[in-house]
């Protein structure tokens, strides 16, 4: 249910096609992702397209620092880095406006050509970080949480029995693997394949908010982890063992802490479904 073009206010409607350099005259709402902000490609009158993301603060105060985030890292990247051109941003404290180049690809599936060229790509991006980012990762770790909530741990004991009788093991693991996960390096810290597309030349990742400073294996665990969800083996994919087993004990404790915390919003689903995955391939490595 995102909003439409149509349903954008006028000021920011002037203020997007000031962005793109152009008057809209087609947009095409994506419906992928979870964020309930605009987000549309738009087509100039001259026939070229850009990406708009845009959300209001007014509706939705707990998302739009995620937006901000993003502009700044967006703005800040490199073109040396596979991401979408920056071409500028608006916010007038009420409305945040992020305008990208479109990049008209595909995500990834789980075939053996996609998952080869998505793991080139991201150990491509092992460099160290060209920009500055936050260090810490909110995004890895949740077992010990998890083991102090009895709600939660009955959840678990109906999907994987192993791991609500090996808690202690994977809060020990999961402390070795945030260890492992310091570094210098960029990490895109979200790299699921709705925010990865695929063209014929390129592999682009695409929404940044959650980028840090960490090891590369962290993008690396995180798409084998969407790989193994869709019932795909990722060990032939792995090119290393450094620290994969750890990082991956913390990876899947943040998917499941979230994943059976109450509700059943799309959120919470999606991270059920692949900490499922994610825990399925840590079973096989331990």
């Amino acid at each position: 249910m995102r909003p439409t073009w149509k349903d954008l206010p006028a000021e920011v409607r002037r203020a997007v096609e000031e962005l793109i350099g152009g008057p809209v005259v087609h947009a095409e709402n994506c419906p992928g992702g979870f964020s309930p902000g605009f987000a549309s490609r738009l087509t100039r009158a001259d026939g070229e397209r850009r990406f708009v993301k845009a959300i209001d603060a007014g509706t939705w105060p707990h998302e739009v620092d995620a937006y901000r985030t993003e502009a700044n890292v967006g703005a800040a990247l490199p073109e040396s880095v596979p991401a979408p051109r920056w071409l500028g941003g608006h916010d007038d404290g009420r409305w945040c406006v992020l305008a990208f180049e479109d990049v008209d690809g595909a995500a990834p599936g789980p075939t053996p050509a996609d998952i080869r060229r998505v793991v080139e790509a991201a150990a491509n991006l092992a460099i160290p970080s060209p920009i500055r980012l936050p260090a810490e990762h909110p995004r890895l770790g949740g077992w010990a949480d998890l083991a102090a909530d009895p709600a939660r741990v009955a959840g678990l004991r109906r999907h994987a029995p192993w791991a609500a009788e090996d808690l202690p093991r994977l809060v020990e693991l999961e402390r070795d693997g945030i260890e492992a996960a310091r570094g210098n390096s960029l990490v895109h810290g979200d790299l699921y394949p709705h925010n990865i597309l695929l063209t014929a030349q390129r592999v682009v990742f695409v929404d940044w908010p959650h980028a840090r400073l960490g090891a590369p294996v962290i993008d690396l665990v995180t798409f084998l982890s969407s790989v193994a969800a869709a019932g795909v083996d990722p060990e032939p994919y792995v090119p290393t063992d450094g620290a994969v087993t750890e990082v991956l004990a913390a990876h899947a404790g943040f998917l499941l802490a979230g994943g059976l915390a109450a509700g059943a919003t799309p959120i919470i689903e999606a991270k059920l479904h692949l900490g499922r995955g994610a825990l399925a391939w840590l079973e096989t490595r331990l």
